[in-house]
């Protein structure tokens, strides 16, 4: 009886701890691997290349077609105004800024025209810095601003002249990696036998608003 009643105890014990060696198993923590940092890594260094861009649909009704002088007035983001470029079916157009106030030059069309104006929270030179002829303006109406996020292509050039160790510390990125856009190599080639992983994401440039991809490998 005492021989069962020890057996049974055993039995009982043994289980437990195959019980509890499952249990804690389920919680082990995975070795972490390169793709478990693509996505991380990816997002660092597209926050840093993106900046915060608006686009204004802006309509002018014009009475005759030919070449000519428009304008609309705005209260630009602090910081904003002067990255400010008007587009005509993704065409710059020629344009001045004095004040809260935008001039540009374009072919209309008897009725109704539509353009595009882009800016970005970002410092930059003078964008529209035409000379126009504002004698005899066109008056437009810009309609309701949409926020959105695109590549800057002086974040791209500040990207490209920085040293790549310093970059990499600055966005705190611990792996190694390899950016390619618009043609331009960026980081160290990844060894020839490692995993490495890639992900591409497309945007748009905001000061030419033209498509862009963003290729980042880490291995």
């Amino acid at each position: 009886m005492n021989v069962d009643w020890v057996v049974a105890i055993s039995v009982f014990l043994i289980f437990i701890g195959i019980s509890f060696g499952l249990y804690w198993g389920l919680f082990e923590a995975k070795p972490e691997t390169a793709g478990s940092y693509l996505e991380p890594v990816s997002q660092k260094i597209l926050g840093f290349l993106q900046v915060d861009s608006w686009r204004i649909p802006v309509r002018c009704n014009s009475t005759q077609s030919g070449i000519s002088v428009l304008y609309f007035d705005f209260q630009w983001p602090e910081g904003a105004k002067n990255s400010s470029r008007i587009f005509d079916s993704g065409l710059p157009l020629s344009c001045m800024l004095q004040g809260n106030r935008l001039y540009f030059q374009a072919d209309v069309e008897e009725g109704d025209n539509d353009f595009d104006v882009s800016f970005a929270n970002m410092s930059s030179p003078l964008l529209c810095d035409s000379v126009l002829d504002t004698g005899v303006a066109i008056a437009c109406v810009p309609w309701a601003s949409e926020l959105s996020r695109s590549i800057s292509q002086s974040k791209i050039d500040q990207m490209l002249a920085t040293e790549y160790t310093q970059f990499r510390q600055s966005l705190g990125i611990t792996r190694n990696f390899r950016v390619e856009v618009q043609g331009n190599s960026y980081g160290p080639q990844s060894p020839k036998y490692s995993n490495t992983y890639v992900k591409e994401t497309r945007s748009l440039i905001q000061e030419t608003v033209q498509p862009v991809t963003i290729s980042v490998a880490v291995w």
